[in-house]
């Protein structure tokens, strides 16, 4: 179940010396096929409700021969079909950051992603434009949910995550090798490709799909719906329609008509100040709602990650579409209502 727009990958921070700036309309134009909003469309489908790069051939005429000898076959391939070395000229940079895919990344891409979902050659042009910054972006540089801004408008955000080691993720894919120098920059290889790329907020990439009709209407109900679209970093739990129609009997018609602060506080507990990739959850850690209490992860031998999974585990929440960017943050798909475990929460 990989569906929530055409993806959206997230380039922060850097302007680009780029002579042509589309305006936010356009960029969004442009990058609709591959957003987010469409991939999660077409996944829920209605009916089922920072220096720089050389322009001259010196510089970026091997560029595809630069990524196959960095053992990146398929991105080369991908590189020479959307013709990279012509956009790296028409950019007119003085160097270039590249967020490249493994070859493994991008065969998993390729058997994983259903036939609705892949990008034709113009969008996927625009895709590996996304995965290009002007400059140098080196890895020592890399702040946590830094911003960097792609060749074709849309962002990338880095987070830098500190457990037993450093992790550096780019849209939620994991920096595997990084600082590979190129003639023409910097190519850091990820471990998944970047895909789909944000184009919205939380709220407006929700409220653009009717898979999630019941959660948008209660966020708006409990006044949530500010938040959503200004804060920044975020992670927001997001139970699908279904998962709103199974709670028990009276359960959802009592929260549409709350007026004691319950659904608000329901809600907020879906709702992390930070931003937290699937890639970054681990067994036994614990992540704070903004409502206060905490959320328990548990991930099992298939890497599914599940949400407050304790002794009954029929009551646990699991992650069942993962990372869908937003311009503040990030979205996972959850299949229950996420309640708190202590006693002194009741929902009804």
């Amino acid at each position: 179940m990989q569906s929530l727009i055409a993806f959206l990958a997230v380039l922060v921070g850097v302007a680009i010396a780029n002579p042509m700036v589309l305006s936010p309309a356009e960029q969004n134009q442009q990058n609709k096929a591959i957003s987010a909003k469409e991939f999660l469309k077409k996944m829920f489908p209605a009916d089922s409700m920072v220096s720089s790069i050389r322009s001259d051939d010196q510089k970026d005429e091997d560029i595809v021969q630069q990524l196959r000898a960095l053992g990146l076959r398929e991105a080369a391939n991908i590189a020479e079909q959307v013709d990279l070395r012509q956009i790296l000229r028409d950019g007119d940079l003085s160097s270039v950051t590249l967020c490249m895919p493994s070859d493994k990344a991008v065969q998993k891409w390729r058997q994983e992603l259903p036939a609705k979902l892949r990008p034709d050659q113009e969008a996927m042009r625009n895709l590996v434009k996304a995965w290009a910054v002007s400059g140098r972006v080196e890895s020592s540089q890399i702040t946590d949910n830094q911003k960097v801004q792609s060749l074709n408008g849309a962002k990338l955000r880095f987070n830098v995550y500190r457990d037993s080691k450093k992790m550096i993720t780019v849209n939620g894919a994991r920096v595997i090798d990084a600082d590979r120098n190129a003639s023409s920059g910097l190519v850091h290889v990820v471990d998944k490709v970047i895909y789909p790329l944000p184009v919205g907020n939380v709220m407006e990439t929700l409220d653009d799909n009717q898979a999630f009709f019941i959660v948008v209407d209660l966020l708006k109900q409990a006044g949530l719906e500010d938040e959503l679209r200004n804060s920044d970093p975020l992670t927001v739990l997001v139970p699908t329609n279904a998962a709103f129609q199974a709670l028990p009997s009276g359960v959802l018609d009592d929260l549409k008509q709350d007026t004691a602060g319950k659904l608000r506080n329901l809600l907020k507990y879906h709702v992390i100040s930070d931003v937290k990739y699937s890639v970054s959850l681990k067994s036994g850690q614990r992540l704070r709602a903004s409502q206060g209490d905490e959320i328990s992860v548990a991930r099992d031998s298939d890497d599914q990650i599940f949400l407050n999974k304790h002794s009954d585990q029929s009551k646990a929440s699991r992650v069942i579409v993962r990372d869908i960017p937003t311009t503040n943050g990030v979205i996972q798909v959850v299949d229950r209502v996420i309640l708190p475990s202590q006693k002194h929460f009741v929902l009804v």
